[in-house]
């Protein structure tokens, strides 16, 4: 047997005859070497095969339908069942600026979801995904960047239950590196597609991949078996905290559905050690997000609506109440609760959707004022800005941050004038996040403040957006 797809099977031995898998195939490297072995082997282990690709809709046309054709021609080349999800176009940059949400966030969970429709459509008792190792380590470094606890920097988990199926999640590649994925194709003479967006370094990923990753190799030769000593060790310490956490600080529920809150003592809380509190409250909020009540309002994916580490240790640290994003901390009559934080309940405010160049018409009705906003080809204006299509424009929300001079920041640390509320703050967003603040002065004037964009500027995937009164 080929020693790669040794390997695959190894990673799904044990599974009786009979079983479905249903493989998630982009098109790329190593999707493309996961279908072939897994397609190479079925008959021998008698499992079945089924693929699903999913086009999202955030790239150009002809790149992303080219991956759905290279798909559906390998799996007939392949004799696999092939079925190609696509989600309109706009849609995951409209989910993405709504739920606060990076594009790859919002793709991530189309996908998923698509995956766990498919796997109960089909009664596919696995979902296999061609994670890589080269994959684990990149994600391990993101979360050191991040600032994540012990959990976020433990080893992806080979597996996990999808809530709602009756399979799981399954990754066959984790004990595989990229370049013996490359290896095998080369040896099969086997053609994949790249993905254009890789080489945009406005991803945290792209820039991990293409930037940090050649530095340690060259400066750091064993940083890979280090990095996953540090994450084997993590997953050691999230398991004993958590455990810790459950039994010392245990959640009392109250209330159901939209109204559930989760409530225990203020005594037992504050007697805890500061680390166990805060994953008692991680806890917490993963119960809230787990029973739906913010997954349903805000068409998100829980995962990525987990508080922020430092927000929530200021919090414990200081002994105050306060917003953690998807729920609110609240501390009073010797009672700690949690609940759903209150811009997660009901209507979020106005979204408008531009998919393409043209005349639109935005009322802001804080200021009682109509923009005007012409998409074209260039803008060479102070009342404009660059930004790719789709474009969103939607209200301004508190943690929505601008890329300038090399940070990233807020409205009011760009401009610190009282000329307009937060309320009559417009932001926009694209694929690659927040595109430009918008708002009104007392004056009428226009303010407009943009991202950096002088090394996009005339490119044509960069529209002007011009904006008048």
């Amino acid at each position: 047997m080929d020693p790669f797809e040794a390997a695959v099977y190894a990673a799904l031995d044990g599974w009786p005859g009979g079983t479905i898998f249903l493989a998630a195939v982009s098109g790329g490297a190593d999707s493309t070497a996961m279908l072939t072995a897994l397609a190479a082997l079925r008959q021998e282990k008698g499992f079945r095969l089924r693929v699903i690709h999913v086009e999202h809709g955030i790239r150009p046309e002809e790149e992303s339908k080219g991956d759905a054709r290279a798909v559906e021609a390998l799996c007939k080349k392949l004799d696999v069942p092939c079925r190609v999800i696509s989600v309109p176009k706009g849609r995951v940059a409209a989910v993405a600026a709504s739920g606060g949400l990076g594009i790859e966030a919002a793709a991530r969970h189309f996908r998923m979801r698509a995956l766990r429709r498919e796997a109960r459509r089909l009664g596919a008792d696995w979902i296999l995904t061609a994670h890589t190792r080269d994959d684990v380590l990149e994600t391990i470094l993101m979360r050191v960047l991040r600032g994540s606890g012990p959990a976020g920097l433990a080893l992806m988990p080979r597996g996990r239950r999808f809530a709602g199926t009756r399979g799981f999640l399954l990754r066959p590649l984790l004990d595989i590196t990229r370049r013996e994925v490359l290896e095998y194709l080369e040896e099969k003479g086997l053609p994949y597609r790249t993905d254009s967006t890789n080489k945009d370094i406005s991803f945290l990923r792209n820039r991990i991949r293409l930037k940090l990753v050649p530095l340690l190799d060259e400066f750091f030769p064993s940083w890979r078996g280090s990095l996953l000593t540090l994450a084997e060790t993590q997953a050691l310490t999230a398991e004993l905290l958590a455990s810790e956490a459950r039994e010392r600080l245990p959640w009392e529920k109250d209330g159901s559905g939209r109204e559930l809150s989760l409530k225990l003592g203020e005594e037992d809380f504050l007697k805890a050690p500061q680390i166990i509190r805060e994953e008692a409250i991680f806890a917490g909020v993963d119960m809230l997000l787990t029973f739906g009540q913010l997954a349903e309002q805000t068409g998100t994916c829980r995962k990525q609506k987990a508080p922020k580490r430092s927000t929530l240790r200021r919090m414990v640290s200081e002994g105050v109440s306060g917003d953690l994003g998807p729920a609110r901390l609240v501390k009073q009559k010797g009672v700690v609760t949690l609940i759903t934080s209150r811009k997660f309940r009901g209507e979020r405010g106005f979204t408008l959707l531009i998919k393409e160049a043209g005349d639109y018409t935005l009322k802001m009705k804080a200021q009682q004022k109509n923009l005007g906003l012409h998409v074209g080809a260039n803008a060479a204006f102070n009342a404009a800005f660059h930004a790719r299509l789709p474009l969103v424009l939607r209200n301004y929300r508190e943690g929505d941050r601008l890329f300038q001079g090399g940070h990233k920041r807020r409205f009011s640390d760009i401009l610190k004038a009282d000329a307009c509320s937060e309320n009559g703050i417009i932001t926009a967003c694209d694929a690659e996040g927040t595109a430009a603040f918008i708002a009104v002065g007392r004056g009428g004037e226009i303010m407009v403040r943009g991202r950096d964009t002088a090394l996009k500027d005339g490119s044509p995937e960069y529209m002007g957006v011009y904006i008048d009164v």
